[in-house]
């Protein structure tokens, strides 16, 4: 499954994961399964036809990474291995950063809430 949602040069993008790690960190071993929610950068480039073509739309580099995840071995809903990266380098997630209130109840908080508005209302269109 994966759903995108757009609003302007802003996106966000969720779909389901199951992966193991081939090189895991330690205390990181075992398959993960859980959900993956990014805020993407929207672009709109020129259209690739006619001026009644269909606009392109892609969702291109992260901004910021949420990964609402558990070991698949672990008890169910313990959301033991969520966690987000709020710096993407390139492609590249950063390591990834442990957040107690997100992971006792990551969806019944306000945290994604949070951090959608923290973006403002002229987001940054890179990160470092």
């Amino acid at each position: 499954m994966l759903y995108a949602f757009g609003f302007e040069r802003v996106g966000v993008v969720v779909g389901d994961l199951f992966f193991v790690d081939p090189n895991p960190p330690p205390g990181q071993e075992g398959a993960e399964r859980g959900a993956r929610i990014e805020v993407r950068v929207i672009d709109r480039p020129e259209l690739r036809g006619s001026i009644y073509s269909v606009q392109p739309i892609e969702f291109e580099r992260a901004i910021w990474r949420a990964d609402f995840f558990e070991t698949v071995d672990g008890e169910p809903g313990s959301h033991n291995r969520t966690h987000h990266h709020p710096r993407l380098r390139g492609w590249e997630p950063g390591r990834r950063v442990w957040d107690d209130e997100l992971a006792a109840n990551p969806i019944e908080r306000e945290f994604l809430e949070r951090r959608l508005r923290e973006l403002g209302p002229d987001p940054p269109m890179t990160r470092g």
